[in-house]
């Protein structure tokens, strides 16, 4: 049995001074981890790499990882994926999961993922102009209004949801079990402000309408098959049953603290 420590929202440029990141490699050591998932924003697009390399130094085991919003900050989208790319060249237990297909974890089970984008096909687009990622990510600050970044946001969750349609079918052909990493909860029950008066402002930014039913599509055609969603950017832990054969955890936001029984799998 190998023992997945799975973090997420770490914002690991946040720990600005050295005995903050050693308590972080600390707590995450004591868990003996076989293997880390980063369901992303595992700090800013300008440091996205630095804290990568950090996390390599002192882990042997492989880190599996996507990129979340905040990664993108300061930064144009491009390059930061170039960067991702020829770092996990150079660093052989290093997994960015966009550009992997299909892995295998032990017979049976497979692990896939990519990115994705918030939507806004639940709640009202018109608050996404009160978040911050139009400002921080250069590509949608040089954009001409919101309802231009809107059609970007929309085409790059939808882009999401076709590579995880290929994906999914690709990895369930030998695998009955599948991991599923992203960084934007695909149900709105898996997100912050479900059934609360701040409903209204997060549903738009916290959700990947288009991956959600994506994964659905697939799953329709698997009966026996069951794929587990692992997904982050909210902070707050939930879990929910989908259907059958889907299953969505949100992870907390890891930051120093130590690891937590909802942050270990076992497979």
């Amino acid at each position: 049995m190998q023992r997945y420590v799975w973090l997420s929202d770490t914002h690991l440029n946040l720990s600005v001074l050295p005995f903050l990141k050693r308590l972080f490699v600390s707590r995450l050591k004591s868990a003996r981890p076989d293997g880390i998932f980063i369901t992303g924003d595992i700090s800013i697009g300008l440091g996205v790499e630095f804290d990568l390399r950090f996390l390599t130094r002192n882990f042997d085991c492989p880190i599996y990882f996507v990129l979340g919003n905040h990664d993108y900050h300061l930064r144009y989208i491009s390059s930061v994926h170039s960067d991702m790319s020829r770092l996990t060249r150079e660093v052989d237990h290093l997994h960015w999961m966009t550009e992997e297909s299909t892995l295998s974890l032990s017979p049976g089970v497979a692990l896939i993922g990519t990115e994705g984008w918030y939507d806004a096909r639940m709640g009202d687009p018109k608050y996404l102009r009160w978040t911050s990622d139009w400002m921080l990510t250069f590509d949608f600050l040089q954009q001409h209004n919101m309802e231009e970044r809107l059609e970007t946001w929309r085409a790059m969750a939808q882009k999401s949801a076709d590579e995880i349609t290929v994906k999914l079918e690709n990895a369930l052909q030998r695998h009955s079990t599948v991991y599923l990493m992203t960084h934007f909860p695909p149900w709105r029950e898996a997100t912050r402000g479900e059934g609360t008066l701040l409903e209204r402002y997060w549903m738009p930014y916290n959700t990947n309408d288009a991956m959600g039913q994506a994964i659905e599509k697939v799953m329709a055609n698997h009966p026996t098959s069951r794929v587990i969603v692992l997904a982050g950017h909210t902070h707050n832990p939930c879990y929910i049953h989908v259907s059958d054969t889907i299953e969505c955890r949100v992870a907390r936001a890891s930051y120093w603290g130590p690891v937590s029984d909802e942050g270990t799998i076992v497979i």
